[in-house]
């Protein structure tokens, strides 16, 4: 049947962290700046939005056990919010601070986050910095978040971005944008702890340049499906080949994340921008700021996991 590639869901300016809910059986994202969490449930087509008023939210992840609740970053803190109907639209500017990061760098902001097997949030940060101008390096930091607040996983990073762990959680796997990187860790899961780093596929000596990794996700074989903003691609990737295996092209350039989604978790969720674009751009490419579904990709995802915190009372 081939790959099939399809807009699902109105264009925003900033679409990132998209989390595919098999409990749902829905997909959220976030739009950053304009400080949105979505919820896009697609057997009934149906679309909904919450705002959360305090500062750029950039990253969604239901609790485990706590119905309607979310765990999303505002600014440079890790929270959790309550959206009582998440069919219904809702602004809200109360939430519960789990954990605030960096008070001696007030330019900067949480960006991609992700939950581990354990169901530990890992969440990285970033200065105010952007690519392939870099004024401000090695500003941000890579954190898990625990009951006693946020623990410092790396330091030195520019722009964190996609994080995935290798199915015996021994491989940890991260971009920081900014190095123009997808890159290796060798994980120690019980400690939450990282060393041995290494480089997957630089895009710069691949030719790449200068469209640059932004998120990802990995499926069942060990393959990495890699965002490449600027290109309007997604990459497949395979770690032990450090080769692009394959590629999806779609119709916007800016790819900002990916996830598996879909009752088989054999469909890719695609967060694309508006950001970057010039006006000219964005009349030609009226998708931009999409979510894309695409199908018929021949590989499939791990059951993503939503985050276990223990909450207040």
């Amino acid at each position: 049947m081939g790959v099939e590639v399809e807009a699902v869901t109105r264009p925003v300016q900033l679409g990132e962290g998209p989390h595919w809910s098999p409990r749902e059986q829905a997909l959220y994202y976030v739009d950053i700046f304009k400080q949105d969490v979505h919820r896009y449930h697609p057997a009934s087509d149906t679309h909904s939005k919450l705002h959360i008023e305090g500062g750029p939210v950039t990253l969604v992840v239901p609790h485990t056990s706590k119905p309607n609740t979310l765990i999303v970053s505002v600014g440079r803190s890790l929270a959790a919010v309550t959206w009582p109907d998440p069919t219904r639209d809702l602004t809200i500017s109360t939430f519960t601070t789990l954990a605030t990061v960096e008070p001696g760098l007030p330019g900067n902001r949480f960006n991609d986050g992700k939950c581990d097997d354990l169901g530990r949030l890992w969440a990285g940060t970033m200065g105010a910095t952007d690519v392939p101008d870099n004024p401000s390096p090695h500003q941000g930091s890579l954190y898990t978040l625990g009951s006693t607040g946020a623990a410092m996983v790396l330091d030195k990073v520019s722009i964190s971005n996609g994080l995935a762990w290798s199915e015996d959680n021994h491989t940890f796997y991260y971009v920081d944008t900014a190095e123009y990187k997808v890159e290796a860790f060798t994980c120690d899961f019980t400690k939450a702890q990282i060393n041995e780093r290494r480089t997957i596929l630089d895009y710069r000596t691949a030719g790449l340049y200068p469209s640059f990794p932004d998120g990802l996700t990995i499926d069942t074989k060990g393959r990495l499906w890699v965002a490449c903003f600027g290109a309007g691609k997604i990459h497949c990737i395979d770690p032990q080949s450090r080769q692009i295996v394959d590629s999806v092209d779609l119709p916007t350039s800016n790819i900002t994340s990916v996830c598996w989604g879909g009752a088989n978790l054999d469909e890719l969720y695609v967060t694309t921008t508006q950001k970057g674009l010039t006006a000219a751009q964005l009349k030609a490419q009226p998708s931009a700021g999409a979510v894309f579904r695409v199908a018929g990709v021949g590989a499939r995802g791990r059951p993503p996991k939503d985050c276990c915190i223990a909450l207040p009372a």
